[in-house]
């Protein structure tokens, strides 16, 4: 069997080499693998390319491929693989972020609930002003609503029940209950809102969730709430931030609607809103974890 690899990428995190492939080599002693470093040595060899592991698939690739059967990739999100024209190709998407994103949304959650950034403000001005986290309320006593409960969001919503709080997971069906975890439903958002502490959102990107939280959404929300955005900068747009920014607590945003996000960005001068650069699956064991579901995989092929 012979597997090839187009998963360079300029983030250290997501940047596979040879090494990192140990485990699948050790897993599949006789298998051959192709590691390309560059589109122009991947597309040299694309006619013969039955089985791909890789970031990004171009529509246009497909004609160079005649003989592309599987494409794998880390990521979650369905943007960087077009589809195949002819439908003969299984395209499977990673599955494995649930923990780590989750780890970093139970971090932002903490980081907004006990006033850090205006601690972070405190400590540059070298004050020991003891009165800034006098509103903090322990996150155990409140509600998160998670607005898009797949796999990632749910693995959201039990890392976060494990503090006492209230999870309150939302998706297009399919309301009832899961895991002690109350499942409710898009349309129900205006009765749900109310309610809100914190609101965090794990949507796709794609026109069905363009600006997904407008600030009429927000406004039914509790005063003070936080908001959060892990999924796709185009369910919360810059604008509906500076917006509303005076009306909530704070914004911590993974995304953003203009990746990378510009250094003159107004969302850069909100003293209560903190920016990460989409990078709550930067871990170390990241790759470790994508080889891991590629051999689970491929075992699973293999037997059948």
């Amino acid at each position: 069997m012979e597997l090839h690899t187009c998963l360079w990428s300029d983030v250290a995190a997501f940047d596979f080499a040879s090494d990192d492939f140990h485990a699948l080599q050790q897993a599949f002693p006789s298998l051959n693998l192709v590691v390309h470093d560059n589109a122009d040595s991947f597309l040299a060899a694309a006619a013969s390319v039955a089985w791909l592991l890789t970031w990004e698939f171009p529509e246009a690739w497909y004609a160079s491929c005649p003989n592309l059967q599987t494409i794998m990739t880390p990521a979650s999100g369905r943007d960087w693989i077009a589809a195949d024209p002819s439908s003969q190709v299984e395209v499977v998407h990673g599955t494995f972020h649930g923990p780590m994103m989750a780890e970093s949304a139970l971090s932002a959650l903490l980081y907004m609930n006990h006033q850090m950034p205006l601690m972070l403000q405190n400590h540059a001005d070298r004050a020991w002003d003891r009165n800034l986290q006098q509103n903090s309320r322990l996150l155990g006593n409140q509600c998160v609503v998670i607005v898009g409960f797949g796999r990632i969001g749910q693995a959201f919503g039990q890392l976060i029940g494990t503090t006492g709080a209230e999870v309150i997971g939302v998706r297009r069906s399919n309301p009832g209950e899961l895991d002690g975890m109350q499942v409710r439903t898009v349309s129900d958002l205006p009765e749900v809102l109310p309610s809100a502490d914190h609101v965090i959102l794990v949507l796709p990107g794609d026109n069905s969730t363009d600006h997904f939280l407008t600030p009429e959404l927000i406004r039914l929300c509790k005063p003070g709430v936080y908001l959060y955005n892990f999924g796709r900068g185009n369910a919360l747009t810059t604008d509906t931030v500076l917006e509303v920014a005076c009306d909530i607590g704070g914004a911590f945003l993974d995304v953003t609607d203009v990746e990378p996000l510009p250094s003159d960005s107004q969302l850069w001068q909100l003293p209560n809103v903190m920016i990460t650069p989409h990078s709550s699956c930067i871990y170390q064991e990241y790759k470790a974890n994508f080889v891991a579901e590629v051999i689970r995989h491929l075992q699973s092929e293999t037997r059948s």
